[in-house]
């Protein structure tokens, strides 16, 4: 067993005595296993409620967005999965950083995508002489339809940034949280989230999706991160068939390679099972303590993360020399 693996062995009977092990409340246990779909049904919800309404699809957005938010972070507050997750680890103005930078880059792309995706839609739609997109089916299938196809897109562009070298670079900044709480869903290098961006948007606007499909999606994709990443004591039991939820997720940030390379899912776990990646061992559970295996040089603050893709050899360089 290599000094990685035997880390995350250590580090994994640390979590199972600090939070499975440990005796829950009825009302502990109750709120682990309906936390997580109650909180999309209610977001999901109201987002259709709204659009029903025919309120602004910005309103319709961002009203259940902020009141997921409002849940997750209550959340980890009244039933933590590592109560040391609850405390600053130095890395919340770096985390806010990225927040911020992610939204703007989602915002400035859509643009560019709808410049592509349009015309392209125009000439599918031609060429085989009818609609794409199965408008007339209801706003929640064609919900369920739009994760299945976009899940598709980003589970490769998110596999290959595991396994080319040249796109891992970018996508080690959302390897490099030391915990995992609601704020570091958000912690995405701006190439990083570009790629995963472009694989949302193209394959909708291409296909024909409108915007309320897109705004549904934002909804639940959203409220879906912040729970995956969130330091919540979540159980899913057989959802973990159909989310690419905590409880999976967990093991995608493991420093032991072999465990970090699965469960590339963003929404679903779908293509993991398709392709093989799927990873939920039954005999341990995931590492309280996260982040890059061989890459203790890799910086910590927002401005050297966004860089350290250009000084890779260097960083490598210095995790080694440590």
């Amino acid at each position: 067993m290599s000094g990685d693996e035997m880390r995350g062995r250590m580090d994994s009977e640390s979590v199972a005595g600090s939070a499975e092990a440990r005796t829950l409340a009825l009302g502990e246990r109750l709120f682990a296993w309906t936390v997580f779909p109650l909180a999309m049904v209610i977001c999901v919800g109201l987002c259709l409620a709204l659009i029903a309404q025919e309120v602004s699809l910005v309103v319709a957005l961002l009203v259940p967005m902020l009141l997921g938010y409002a849940l997750v972070i209550l959340g980890e507050r009244l039933c933590p999965y590592v109560p040391d997750w609850n405390r600053s680890h130095g890395d919340v103005a770096t985390d806010a950083a990225w927040w911020l930078s992610i939204n703007a880059t989602g915002l400035s792309l859509r643009p560019l995508a709808a410049l592509v995706a349009v015309p392209v839609g125009a000439w599918l739609s031609e060429r085989f002489g009818a609609e794409l997109w199965p408008s007339d089916w209801s706003l929640l299938a064609q919900l369920g339809l739009s994760l299945v196809i976009v899940e598709f897109f980003q589970y490769w562009a998110h596999r290959w940034m595991h396994e080319i070298d040249f796109l891992w670079r970018f996508h080690a900044t959302h390897h490099s949280a030391p915990r995992l709480y609601w704020l570091n869903a958000a912690r995405f290098h701006i190439v990083d989230i570009a790629l995963l961006n472009l694989g949302l948007t193209i394959p909708l606007i291409t296909l024909g999706a409108d915007a309320r499909v897109i705004t549904l999606w934002l909804v639940g994709s959203t409220l879906h991160g912040l729970f995956q990443h969130s330091n919540i004591m979540i159980r899913c039991g057989p959802l973990n068939w159909i989310f690419s939820m905590a409880e999976l997720h967990r093991w995608h940030h493991s420093r032991t390679i072999r465990e970090a390379n699965t469960n590339y899912g963003s929404n679903l776990i779908l293509w993991d099972i398709v392709f093989g990646s799927r990873f939920l061992p039954k005999d341990r559970q995931p590492p309280a303590d996260i982040g890059i295996a061989n890459l203790s040089a890799f910086p910590m603050t927002w401005w050297q993360q966004l860089v350290s893709p250009f000084h890779w050899s260097t960083i490598k360089r210095a995790s080694a020399s440590s």
